[in-house]
């Protein structure tokens, strides 16, 4: 009984392979970039709320508040100490749905 020896013709497999290999090479990036866990909803009001805080006292005075409009609108009902300021605890306060 003979055996039956397969073959892989070297032109097509090598064009083949670059073939798969550049269409994976082209998808890695969107699969790696949606992998990546997402900035939260808080930590970007966090952000937020550190870049309006110009003297970096983990408070908002009614200056600082203005470059958030939404915030500085309701100011005053945010700031429910009304200690003048609103507080990181206040501003999540404000934040939730």
């Amino acid at each position: 009984m003979t055996r039956k020896r397969y073959t892989i013709n070297a032109p097509k497999f090598n064009a083949m392979s670059i073939a798969i290999i550049s269409a994976a090479a082209m998808v890695m990036p969107y699969t790696y970039a949606q992998t990546t866990a997402p900035a939260t909803d808080t930590a970007r009001y966090m952000e937020a709320f550190d870049r309006s805080d110009k003297n970096g006292d983990g408070k908002l005075s009614k200056e600082e508040a203005e470059s958030l409009p939404a915030i500085a609108q309701r100011f005053d009902q945010i700031d429910a100490d009304k200690d003048g300021a609103i507080s990181k605890a206040e501003y999540l306060d404000a934040l939730k749905p």
